[in-house]
């Protein structure tokens, strides 16, 4: 029964660290290059992990600092992963697109075969886009960024991304439609 009340009252010491420090903790993830919605995921995952440690949570003189200290690494955790991949030639591409991909082109999104044939022939495809287009086709479609703030890291103008995207879409659909008929 004592067990009991010091796990409630470390999840409620948790819970009340959380919802302090969350707004400097949300502020934290989106310096370290985090959107919003990963910060938000990112958030919870520390949330989630402290949680499952409710008795080494409940030890600590410093329960803000742990929680600083976990986003920072699950955001390098996350980084790394990011940076291993894109250099492996993997490609991040939204469950949205594969679904819709898939379906454009009447295959099922739902079966997992599919999903990962299709996820690896996009990134095959992805790969030999010439570097300027893989550039507009990742940061823009496939990152979220827009073609104003594109042009701005980039340089180029806005027509020329633009027009970039487009050679790299006719590229893709072009790669997958070989891609159905080698299938």
């Amino acid at each position: 029964m004592n067990s009991a009340v010091s796990g409630a009252e470390a999840r409620s010491r948790l819970e009340a660290v959380y919802i302090r420090e969350r707004p400097g903790l949300m502020a934290f993830a989106r310096k370290m290059g985090r959107s919003a919605q990963e910060a938000e995921d990112l958030l919870q995952d520390v949330f989630a992990s402290a949680l499952s440690r409710l008795e080494l949570f409940s030890a600590l003189s410093n329960p803000a600092g742990w929680l600083a200290t976990a986003v920072r690494n699950r955001a390098l955790d996350l980084w790394r992963r990011s940076r291993t991949r894109r250099r492996a030639g993997e490609v991040d591409v939204p469950d949205a697109t594969i679904d819709e991909i898939a379906e454009a082109i009447g295959l099922d999104p739902a079966d997992q075969v599919v999903r990962e044939d299709l996820l690896d022939a996009l990134a095959e495809a992805i790969g030999e886009l010439p570097p300027e287009q893989r550039l507009v086709i990742e940061a823009q479609a496939l990152g979220g960024v827009g073609f104003r703030e594109l042009a701005e890291r980039t340089g180029e103008s806005i027509d020329t991304l633009m027009a970039r995207k487009r050679y790299a879409i006719a590229k893709l659909a072009a790669a997958l439609r070989d891609w159905i008929d080698e299938g």
